[in-house]
């Protein structure tokens, strides 16, 4: 209890000071008093006193003394320095400005670039024990190419590997979902029935899938996701008698996800439905259509699952030659899917350039500093020199600095939440679904943890140069010189603080040149079709109720027939997949009259069936031969279209028209070729060209079909026309990807362009801050040489000299800080190699480029200070000296 009692006594002393200084006084004098009275033999009085003090001691250094171990001493000094650092800030409110938003700037873009990293690369596997949960695809073993699985491969490596835990497999789906108020089209995924357990996640209500909901004949049932129960169901817990109508058909609702379950390679999926297998599914390995992923079991490491499943692929491979040959596994943790998906290599990238810009604000704030300690050497030598510490010296500055800590921490969190949700509302909705959390950013408890730190450590970091100078201080020269000379200059550190603002700078730069070139040769490229004035829409007929092609192809008729009737619809039709539509299909082919490929070689082509006044209503060139045409039917020559690519391919300078096709091995039907159309980008502008082919609907019709609508005027303005067109036919049909081929292009392209846009801003603010850094450096260099340059003038110098000798100090910096800078900005371009298209990591342009624009700001930056060094009257610099 007794450092309870002292600790007590001192609070007290403390709070109580000028009681407690009035009480040492009184107590200082009593002994005095004590001492006085022993010497009282007789001498004078002077006498008297001058002995007693000298066997007391020095009063003031015993009052100290007393003082420290009666208070905290340590405390007190701190509170006395923050007050003397307050009043400084007051003298310079515009210097305490600056400070605070260069700073706030720096902990702001690291802050927001570093939630973007907590959310959607450090934290984007939120299930438990991620590091065991990989996704597994088929190899093509010869040409390196990964696709989904067949359902049978899928069986077998489920049967037959020892390594994993559980495997599973699912295929994303849309369903009409039938409801009172309205028909909805929703997006959700035929799962196998023990997905949730690989995931390790259970329900919040109800029950998991049991293996008997996906055997063939069982009851249909549905697992919703938490939104989709709150706004259909109303959060109604009893599920007994809860049933959705998908399809046309009764499914009952068995469980229901936790409100925080968001399955990334799933998208924007609100319900599962069990993933049964037909016959025809489990015999057809040519086709590969399943997502599948697993858990490892326990001490099983995924370079030793791979293994193991490439013998089993082996073993399948001499089993099922004609299909699984050169055929493979290749597992790759989800973590890893995931950041391909999300791009995690341009979101480090990223982190790495706000980290720059906060080293660069930390670097002008050092210049800053060490500025105020040059002209107050003068104040801090003579403290010295009347025995104040240098380690005192050292803690009343960092106590200054510590005041301008909450205003730029402040400042610095509103900066990167804004940043934050200016990312999360460029994200188009589209794309959302396939980002972890959805593509929401936000400032979160890790994110202010983060800010704090790297707040104390930029006040090390920024107070350190002044700090070091400040041991420095050589207290015999600077007494000695006179006002305004050179002594205490800094100029080493502030040249060093020159150099590493532009080597940061243009490691900011260089990844924004690349990504900026890369947009551009995106944006570029042709999509092979015309997609202004084009609205598109997807739909599908239930089978419930639309049983067979007859029924279809009427369906598609009528309303086709309604939507060329609207007045500002210039051309309407339908195919099965268009091009950014997210579906597509794929099968192998034959050409007549050509040797049998070999197992693992049989070509293959992309394949979609199409309405007549299709390809022109897309805008699409015809390069050889004919459309396809309304006297295509069920009775006449089946007849297939091909593009230039699979021409060129297969036929090389042979005309392709005339020849006949085969599409998949249970079709046996020959397509002859009557048209050859442009290439056309299907999923990304930045595609190479692939096989692709068009079949006539009439031939060979489809339940599910894309609207394709070619507007004289905004195509957004008939999405209601084309909603009245579709319930005047089938009200209970819904409608989905309402939306223009513009936009459709534009939210593929939306990754990139954010990245492009994220990496301009950070770019330009990197310069700005450097230039204003050199700026300051400048500033100080010409000022210290003052005196020199009006020497020089007086002795007849001209201002290109003066011009030349200023620029000449610093082109030795601007030279080092470049060739470091290009080296650090290669270091940190390789990580964007992946994300770049038409232009890589090395390439000069962008280098070139960023040294050009680095060099414009450091000469703008560089204009004042040199034309006010040009302008030095030497009769007032001789007159001063």
């Amino acid at each position: 209890m007794q450092w309870i009692t002292t600790v007590y006594l001192r609070l007290k002393a403390l709070l109580s000071r000028r009681r407690f200084d009035s009480d040492l006084e009184d107590e200082m004098a009593f002994h005095l008093g004590m001492r006085e009275h022993a010497h009282r033999t007789g001498a004078g009085d002077q006498d008297i006193r001058f002995a007693a003090r000298k066997q007391f001691g020095n009063v003031a250094r015993i009052t100290e003394a007393c003082r420290e171990m009666r208070t905290f001493a340590s405390l007190e000094t701190f509170w006395q320095d923050v007050r003397y650092g307050a009043r400084g800030l007051r003298k310079n409110p515009g210097l305490t400005l600056v400070v605070v938003v260069t700073l706030a700037v720096g902990v702001g873009a690291s802050s927001w670039v570093f939630a973007m990293l907590k959310q959607w690369v450090i934290d984007a596997v939120a299930f438990p024990h991620p590091e065991q949960i990989v996704v597994l695809w088929e190899l093509d073993t010869k040409k390196g190419w990964t696709g989904p699985a067949s359902a049978p491969d899928y069986l077998d490596w489920k049967e037959n590997n020892r390594v994993l835990e559980s495997l599973s497999a699912w295929t994303s789906s849309e369903f009409n979902l039938n409801h009172a108020d309205a028909p909805q089209r929703v997006q959700g995924s035929r799962v196998s029935a023990n997905l949730f357990h690989t995931l390790d996640v259970r329900p919040e209500v109800g029950r998991d899938f049991l293996e008997s909901d996906a055997q063939p004949g069982a009851g249909k049932v549905v697992i919703v996701s938490h939104g989709l129960w709150r706004d259909r169901l109303h959060a109604d817990p009893d599920l007994t008698t809860k049933t959705l109508t998908l399809e046309g058909e009764p499914y009952s609702v068995v469980g229901v996800m936790p409100d925080d379950f968001h399955f990334t390679l799933m998208g924007r999926a609100n319900l599962w439905v069990p993933l049964v297998f037909t016959d025809k599914e489990r015999a057809d390995r040519g086709t590969g259509w399943l997502q599948v992923i697993g858990r490892l079991k326990p001490g099983v490491t995924q370079g030793g699952a791979g293994e193991a499943l490439n013998v089993i692929a082996r073993g399948l491979e001499k089993a099922y030659p004609e299909t699984n040959t050169d055929s493979g596994v290749l597992i790759r943790s989800l973590t890893k899917e995931i950041g391909q998906h999300v791009g995690d290599q341009g979101i480090v990238t990223g982190f790495v350039v706000g980290v720059c810009i906060l080293l660069i604000a930390c670097s002008n704030i050092a210049g800053i500093y060490l500025a105020r300690t040059l002209a107050r050497r003068k104040e801090m030598t003579m403290r010295l020199a009347l025995g104040a510490r240098r380690s005192r010296l050292a803690r009343q500055l960092l106590s200054e600095n510590i005041l301008l800590l909450p205003a730029a921490i402040g400042l610095g969190l509103v900066i990167a939440k804004a940043g934050a949700n200016w990312v999360t509302a460029a994200i188009p909705y589209e794309n959302r679904g396939y980002l972890p959390n959805y593509g929401r950013i936000f400032v979160d408890s890790s994110t202010l943890v983060y800010t704090l730190m790297i707040a104390a450590v930029s006040l090390l970091l920024f107070s350190l140069a002044p700090i070091v100078e400040g041991y420095k201080l050589n207290l015999t020269g600077v007494l000695k010189e006179q006002a305004g000379g050179a002594g205490f200059t800094g100029q080493k550190l502030r040249k060093t603080l020159v150099i590493a603002e532009i080597v940061l700078a243009l490691t900011a730069l260089v990844p924004a040149g690349l990504e900026t070139r890369s947009l551009m040769n995106l944006l570029n490229e042709d999509p092979g079709f015309r997609p202004d004035h084009v609205l598109t829409a997807r739909l599908s007929l239930p089978a419930a109720k639309y049983q067979d092609k007859v029924q279809w192809k009427t369906f598609y008729d009528r309303l086709l027939d309604r939507l060329r009737a609207l007045p500002q619809v210039q051309a309407a039709s339908a195919s099965q997949y268009i091009p950014f539509g997210h579906h597509n299909a794929t099968l192998e082919l034959w050409i007549e009259g050509r040797p049998e490929p070999a197992p693992g070689q049989v070509p293959a082509t992309e394949i979609t069936s199409a309405y007549p006044g299709y390809l022109p209503a897309l805008g699409m060139s015809l390069l050889r031969g004919r459309f396809l045409s309304e006297q295509d039917t069920p009775a006449s020559l089946p007849v297939i279209v091909i593009n230039r690519t699979m021409e060129r391919r297969y036929f090389g300078h042979d005309d392709a028209l005339g020849h006949r096709i085969r599409l998949g091995r249970s079709d046996p039907t020959w397509y002859t070729v009557v048209g050859v159309v442009k290439d056309v980008k299907l999923f990304d502008l930045g595609d190479r060209p692939e096989n692709e082919s068009y079949i006539v609907f009439a031939q060979s019709p489809e339940r599910s079909m894309s609207l394709v609508l070619r507007t004289s005027a905004d195509p957004l303005s008939l999405s209601a026309a084309l909603r009245n067109a579709l319930s005047s036919v089938d009200k209970e049909l819904p409608i989905s990807d309402a939306e223009t081929m513009e936009q459709r292009i534009s939210n593929e392209e939306a990754p990139f362009r954010i990245f492009a846009q994220f990496s301009a801003y950070f770019a330009l603010l990197a310069v700005f801050l450097a230039g204003m850094g050199i700026y300051g450096v400048m500033a100080y260099l010409v000022a210290s040489r003052t005196r020199e340059i009006g020497i020089r003038m007086a002795c007849g110098a001209e201002p290109r000299n003066i011009l030349w000798l200023v620029l000449a100090g610093s082109l030795k910096l601007v030279t080092t800080g470049v060739l470091l800078g290009l080296t650090g900005a290669w270091a940190v371009a390789r990580l964007l190699s992946g994300l770049l298209h038409g232009v890589s990591a090395s390439d000069p342009g962008a280098y070139a480029l960023s040294v050009a624009v680095m060099v414009v700001a450091i000469l703008l930056a560089s204009f004042i200070p040199v034309r006010r060094a040009t302008k030095v009257d030497p009769m007032l610099v001789l007159r001063y000296e």
